[in-house]
């Protein structure tokens, strides 16, 4: 049953979803979407494990929420994100891992550009244009303003344009 449909079918004014339905209907989106931004189902997995214990930790706040599982996914993001960053500091740029990709070049180079941008920039960009997202909804999972996320898609979209300008020219 979705989270919605188990909020609908309460009694009005005591709509209480529980954690288990929340975790059952969102676990696999909320891993996907982080997947999505780092490219790696694992770290992806631990990060919305992270999430979620969390939401469990603190559900007497998060289960009052109108859309819990989105407050999990963005947690789960900034988890995501937080990591990369501490990883990058701790690798640098230069001895960063590289995710595995199949061998099909374009999604090779087209994963290899995204990994270039920030993490905002990149889980705006997959949120908003691969996922078909609003941009409200964007804002939302991730923490931020409106204004900001749509900030974070057109510096996101220069840079990655930019990409292929510097591809082509080569």
């Amino acid at each position: 049953m979705s989270i919605s449909a188990a909020v609908a079918g309460t009694t009005a004014g005591t709509a209480e979803v529980t954690f288990e339905a929340v975790f059952a209907d969102s676990y696999h989106r909320v891993v996907g979407l982080v997947a999505a931004v780092t490219g790696d189902e694992g770290r992806a997995e631990d990060a919305a494990q992270e999430a979620f214990a969390r939401a469990y930790q603190r559900w007497g706040r998060v289960g009052r929420l109108d859309r819990p599982d989105l407050w999990v996914a963005r947690v789960a993001s900034r988890i995501a994100i937080d990591q990369w960053r501490r990883r990058r500091r701790e690798t640098g740029l230069d001895g960063a891992e590289r995710v595995h990709v199949p061998d099909d070049v374009q999604r090779l180079w087209v994963r290899w550009q995204l990994e270039r941008l920030s993490p905002m920039q990149r889980a705006s960009i997959l949120l908003h244009c691969w996922e078909g997202r609003p941009v409200a909804e964007v804002a939302t999972l991730l923490g931020r303003s409106q204004a900001t996320v749509r900030t974070h898609l057109l510096i996101g979209r220069r840079r990655f344009r930019g990409f292929v300008h510097e591809e082509e020219s080569r």
